[in-house]
């Protein structure tokens, strides 16, 4: 009998009732990022109408995946330093999965809507007393089914975080300037100091998620970028000595 992957409406009225949350088999997390997991949690916690907060996530963080987030020598409690570093992670400083605080609460990227959308086909749907709020649809990541260069995300999304950047808003609306570097580096997830051999490979990257997303608008933003921004690809040219 098919088993349907819609998952069930449900709201909590407080904090407290994340205690009822039960854990989710461990095959089907075991594979997955920590910080990954941390965005599955906080959709949930949207999800159910909660604030997610560094306290309300990491109670959610263990009892949904007690295997990676327990202390090591007392399983049986959360690992408030495997939330609060995930969530660094997270952060648009390095996976941009997630944006804001612990005082502003942390919201969902496009990006991060992407990679919950996968979560939830391979790791499945929470349960919340006896109520299971839906099925997965995947089977679980296995150990070493990443591609050839180490992905954090996948190339869905990938695409969906360009999509959502402030670089494809002003790409859309005129042609790339200078003045527009600063979300070139936003969007690429790159700085200033990083090695030109870098930024390359990030551009690469950006171009081969494109393609297998078979998205020809990411892939003409990338062209541009390209274009407009050379000097951030290219190593600088040293000049002939004079004798």
């Amino acid at each position: 009998m098919n088993q349907s992957s819609d998952p069930k409406p449900l709201s909590l009225s407080n904090d407290r009732e994340l205690l009822n949350v039960q854990p989710i088999p461990a095959a089907r997390y075991a594979n997955e990022q920590l910080a990954a997991l941390t965005v599955y949690s906080i959709h949930w916690l949207r999800q159910w109408g909660l604030r997610p907060t560094v306290e309300s996530i990491t109670v959610l963080n263990h009892r949904l995946f007690p295997e990676r987030f327990g202390m090591d020598l007392f399983p049986e409690f959360p690992d408030a330093n495997r939330t609060l570093r995930s969530l660094l992670q997270c952060g648009p400083k390095y996976r941009g999965w997630l944006s804001g605080s612990n005082r502003r609460g942390y919201v969902i990227t496009p990006g991060g809507q992407a990679l919950t959308g996968e979560l939830m086909r391979r790791v499945g749907y929470p349960q919340v007393g006896k109520v299971l709020l839906g099925h997965a649809t995947e089977a679980p990541r296995q150990r070493g089914t990443r591609t050839e260069r180490t992905r954090d995300v996948d190339f869905k999304a990938e695409v969906a975080e360009l999509r959502g950047s402030k670089l494809f808003e002003r790409w859309k609306s005129d042609p790339l300037q200078e003045r527009d570097l600063i979300h070139v580096y936003s969007a690429l997830r790159v700085f200033d100091h990083t090695p030109v051999s870098a930024k390359r490979q990030r551009l690469n990257d950006l171009k081969d998620s494109a393609k297998k997303a078979n998205d020809s608008e990411v892939e003409e933003l990338l062209q541009s970028v390209e274009l407009s921004f050379p000097a951030l690809f290219r190593e600088p040219q040293r000049g002939k000595v004079r004798h």
